[in-house]
C-alpha cells in the first residue's frame, strides 16, 4: 500500500445546462453536457499514523476546515470504507482553477480527493461506487471524477458518455463578481425564459464534429436567471473577436467562447485584459489524472 499520491483535478465547462424539472426535496433535475478543459488543480496526498486532516494551500480564500469539499470527501471515504484503517491524511493544494466561476473548482478536489484515496488503499471501490459517493458531496462531482464529454442527468448522477469533442478551443474570461449557486437557481424558479433549449440540435452537432450546428445550440437556463449586464458584455466581446459562440458556464461566473482556432483565440484573450484570469483551454478527454 503506498502512502503518497500526486493528481491532477481538471476544470469543466457546461455546453449546454437545461434545468428540466424539481424535485420535492428541492434538488432540480439536469440535462447538462459538460466538457472537461486543460485547466487544473494539483493535489498532492500523504498518509501517516494517527488520525486528523491537513489542509495545506497558498490560496486565498480557501478554507482549511470541514467547508472545503476535500475535507468532506475524505470524511465521505472513510465513512463508507469500514474496513480500511483511518490514517492522518494531509494535503497539499496547488490552485489554477479560479473559484466561484461554475468551473467545479471545489467538485474536481473532491473527486481527485476519493479518486486519491481509492488507490492509496488498493482499490476497494470500484469507479461507480466512487461516483456514489461524490453523488452526495456534489452533483458535479461524478462528472469530475470520469471526465471528458458527457451527458449528465437527473441531479447530476446519471452519466453517459458522448463523442470527444475535437477540432476547437475555448478562450475563459472570469470577471471578478460573484454568482451565488443557491440564488441562480431560485431566480430561475421565479422566471419565464423566452429562448427555449434545443438539445437535438446541439447533440447532433457534437455527434457529427459540425462545431457551428453545436455552437449555435450551446444554452444554459441559469445564464438568463441572472441575466448580469458584465457577463453578456463578455460574451460579446468573445464572438467580436472570432468565437463561434459564448455562454456562461454552470451558475457562472465565468463566461467561455468556442473557437476553431487557437491563433484567433489567443488573439482574443489579449484584448480581456483588464480580468485576473483570461486564458485558452482545451478539451480534455478525463476528469482526474494521477501523476
Amino acid at each position: 500500500m503506498a502512502d503518497k499520491i500526486k493528481l491532477r483535478a481538471y476544470a469543466k465547462l457546461n455546453l449546454f445546462l437545461e434545468i428540466t424539472g424539481k424535485r420535492d426535496d428541492g434538488y432540480h433535475l439536469l440535462r447538462s453536457v459538460m466538457q472537461s478543459v486543460s485547466l487544473f488543480d494539483t493535489l498532492e496526498f500523504s498518509l501517516s499514523d494517527g488520525e486528523g486532516i491537513e489542509i495545506i494551500t497558498d490560496a486565498k480564500g480557501v478554507p482549511l476546515d470541514k467547508k472545503n469539499l476535500i475535507w468532506k470527501a475524505i470524511d465521505a471515504f472513510y465513512a463508507r470504507a469500514e474496513e480500511v484503517k483511518r490514517k492522518k491524511v494531509s494535503v497539499k493544494l496547488k490552485k489554477k482553477i479560479p473559484t466561484m466561476a461554475g468551473m467545479a473548482g471545489g467538485s474536481s478536489d473532491a473527486a481527485a480527493t476519493l479518486v486519491a484515496l481509492n488507490e492509496l488503499y488498493d482499490k476497494p471501490f470500484t469507479t461507480s461506487q466512487i461516483c456514489d459517493i461524490g453523488a452526495r458531496l456534489g452533483a458535479d462531482v461524478p462528472f469530475c471524477i470520469k471526465g471528458g464529454t458527457i451527458l449528465c442527468e437527473g441531479i447530476g448522477e446519471k452519466l453517459s458518455a458522448l463523442e470527444p469533442l475535437k477540432d476547437c478551443c475555448f478562450v475563459v474570461v472570469k470577471p471578478d463578481l460573484s454568482i451565488s449557486t443557491p440564488e441562480a437557481y431560485k431566480k430561475f424558479d421565479n422566471m419565464v425564459i423566452d429562448r427555449q433549449p434545443d438539445y437535438p440540435s446541439f447533440a447532433e452537432g457534437l455527434k457529427n464534429n459540425n462545431l457551428n450546428l453545436m455552437s449555435r445550440a450551446i444554452y444554459n437556463s441559469l445564464e438568463y436567471a441572472c441575466a448580469v449586464k458584465e457577463i453578456n458584455d463578455i460574451k460579446y466581446k468573445l464572438v467580436e473577436n472570432g468565437a463561434k459562440n459564448s455562454m456562461m458556464t454552470g451558475s457562472g461566473s465565468a463566461v467561455f467562447g468556442i473557437f476553431d482556432n487557437i491563433k484567433t483565440a489567443k488573439n482574443a484573450v489579449k484584448t480581456f485584459g483588464e480580468y485576473t484570469f483570461c486564458d485558452v483551454l482545451l478539451p480534455v478527454n478525463m476528469g482526474v489524472e494521477i501523476v
